[in-house]
This record gives structure tokens, sequence and C-alpha cells, in this order.
């Protein structure tokens, strides 16, 4: 390429540009960025090409990514799986998820979650504690387990199951037993009294009995000395009274049987 100066023809490489343009190009650093600078070049090339390529493929491409959906849709039809129901209930629960409380929820469990090692160790100090005191007031703890084990054990032997069920059935049954003895009992109280039987009187006869026993038994025993001393206690008004009831009490008795 030529260049006019002052009317006359220079070559280019010998006007002032020209030879600062040369001695740039002489450079290590112009050297090498014109280097990655072709680099670049042959790369976006590549790119261009390939990308070419897949636009030529892309409608195959698709079809066939379609082809792909269309038979696992097909597929999961078949084995019972409604891609359609499921994708709903996913969005279902993506939205219950995002709702304002939930997040909150989900929050306070995370939070939960992240004191939850922390929690953890407490429990085992507390139970370490509790461990220690029982053992300060002699009790083995694993001993105990040890018989808890065993008992668990014989509990859970097929003969045992078979009688606490039994036992069990029993417990079942025992109200309506419990009512009909109270019915058996009730239908003989009745039957008695109508024969002249009277609870309270025994009630009362008993009482009296028991406080003549408990002051008898506190005096001194009375002494008789012969017939006529017998005759001397028997004036005694109370004991007149007590013979007179066992008098009655043997009339009757002996009336009834």
């Amino acid at each position: 390429m030529d260049a006019h100066t002052n009317g006359a023809s220079t070559i280019w490489p010998e006007t002032d540009a020209g030879k600062r343009i040369q001695v740039r190009l002489s450079e290590d650093q112009t050297l090498d960025a014109l280097d990655r600078l072709l680099q670049r070049i042959e790369t976006l090339e590549t790119a261009v090409t390939n990308l070419t390529v897949l636009m030529r493929q892309g409608p195959g491409l698709v079809a066939m990514a379609g082809d792909m959906v269309d038979e696992a849709y097909r597929k999961s039809d078949e084995a019972g799986v409604s891609i359609d129901a499921r994708l709903k209930n996913a969005l279902t629960i993506a939205e219950k998820l995002t709702a304002p409380r939930m997040v909150a929820q989900l929050d306070r469990l995370v939070s939960f979650t992240n004191q939850l090692p922390g929690l953890m160790a407490m429990q085992a100090d507390i139970v370490d504690e509790a461990y220690r005191k029982a053992d300060a007031q002699g009790v083995n703890i694993e001993e105990r387990l040890g018989v808890a084990l065993q008992l668990a054990e014989k509990m859970t032997q097929p003969q045992v199951a078979e009688k606490l069920d039994a036992l069990l059935k029993v417990g079942d049954q025992l109200p309506g037993m419990m009512a009909m003895t109270v019915d058996m009992v009730d239908e003989g109280m009745r039957k008695a009294i109508a024969n002249g039987f009277d609870p309270q009187t025994l009630a009362d006869t008993a009482s009296a009995a028991n406080t003549a026993l408990t002051k008898a038994k506190a005096e001194a025993p009375a002494k008789v000395g012969g017939i006529f001393g017998l005759l001397k206690l028997i004036k005694d008004p109370d004991r007149q009274k007590g013979l007179g009831f066992l008098m009655n009490f043997l009339k009757h008795f002996g009336r009834n049987i």
C-alpha cells in the first residue's frame, strides 16, 4: 500500500507510522496477544460450526426427545402411574410447603433440629445423674434391668401367654360375675328377711356381745361359792336380764330345729 507525502509516492513501511507498527509487531507482548487472538478466532469458528450442525439437527432432536417423553408417559400409564395426577399433587405440596405458616413451622423444625444435639446431650446427663443417684442409694439398675428382661422372657413364653390371655378373659367377665354374685346375695338376703331374719338385730346383738366380752375380760372373775352364792349373784338385775334373753333364745331356737 502506498502513502502520498509532499506529492511523492512512499512505501508504508518506510513511513514513521509504518516503522512504529513494525517495532510493535516485533515485540513479544504483541506477538502473544496476536497468538491468543488467533486461538480465540479458531475456537469461535469451531463453536459456530458446531452450532450450525446442531441447528440442522435440531428438529430431529426435538422430535426424538418428544418420542422419548411420550414413551415414558405411556409406560407410566401402563404401570398405573398417572403423571398428570402426580404433577398436580406435587404442585399442591409445593403450594402448601411455601405457605407462610408452613414456612414458619419448617423454620421452627430446623431450629429444633439444630438444638437436637444439645438436647440429646442434656438428656444423657440427666440419665447419668439418675443412674449415679440410684447407685448411691444401693439400687443396681443393671441388675434390675436383667431381672426385667428375664421376667419379660418368661411372660412372652407361649404357655404363659395363654394363661395371661385366659386371665384377661376372666377379667373381662369379672364385672358380670360380680353383678351376678351381688344379685344372688340380694336375693338370699331378701328371702331371709321375709323369713324373719333382721340384719340390724344381728348387728346390735353382736355389738352387745362384743362389748360384754370385753368388759367381762377386764373384770376379775365373780366368786360363786356354791349354790347360795350363785343364787345371790342371780339377784343382780343385769344377770337376770341376760338369763331372760338366753331363755328366750333357747325357746325360739328349739322351736326352729
